[in-house]
């Protein structure tokens, strides 16, 4: 079982709905477009620049859209992603150079980029060698961790555009005394609440329903 079907389950429960593990929003694809970026799309741009983006091959593979790891509806509205230890490369970390001023965010960037720091040789050695193979788009070697930086800041970026509460993101080792079976039952879903509620505060939106 993926860790983060667990997760996902127990904020399910904290918030009392369940998420659509499947959903597909039309302004959430796998290439940049200035239809659906807006007033970011030159920053998305500039990061897809300091990655060492192939145009030639971003337009040449299919379209296809983003799906996150799970949406939380009404009267939610927002995308939840669980961060598992290979999305924290020093990709990753170069991608918040390129976060424009005043974005609505709820988690702790500045977190995020020691979690890069402390962890980015572990997340480029995890996994079978897919995960560090070329991709159409980053032609090289660990060409598969640029493009997954590169696709978390369009789930970060885009919903706050196209109505959506911003993106709540769990890194692993936040929920270590979870995954671990340190907490579990009610412990764990108090600690859930503490998360969540962190990140609600933030990004100053009420998800209380």
């Amino acid at each position: 079982m993926r860790l983060e079907v667990g997760i996902i389950a127990l904020v399910e429960e904290v918030l009392g709905t369940t998420a659509d593990r499947r959903a597909q929003f039309d302004w959430l694809r796998n290439k940049p477009s200035c239809k659906y970026f807006g007033k970011y799309y030159d920053a998305a741009m500039a990061l897809y620049a300091e990655l060492d983006g192939d145009w030639k091959g971003t337009t040449a593979k299919a379209d296809g859209y983003l799906v996150p790891d799970a949406y939380f509806p009404d009267p939610y509205h927002f995308i939840f992603e669980f961060d598992e230890l290979q999305h924290f490369t020093q990709f990753r970390e170069r991608t918040f150079q390129f976060y424009p001023e005043n974005i609505r965010l709820a988690y702790v960037p500045e977190q995020y980029r020691q979690f890069c720091q402390q962890h980015h040789v572990a997340a480029l050695a995890k996994g079978p060698e897919r995960f560090r193979r070329h991709t159409a788009d980053f032609p090289y070697t660990n060409g598969r961790a640029a493009q997954r930086a590169f696709f978390d800041t369009f789930r970060d970026w885009l919903p706050p555009l196209h109505g959506l509460n911003p993106t709540v993101r769990l890194a692993e080792f936040e929920v270590v005394p979870i995954l671990s079976g340190q907490l579990s039952g009610e412990t764990a879903k108090v600690y859930m609440e503490q998360l969540l509620h962190e990140r609600f505060k933030r990004s100053s939106y009420d998800a209380t329903g």
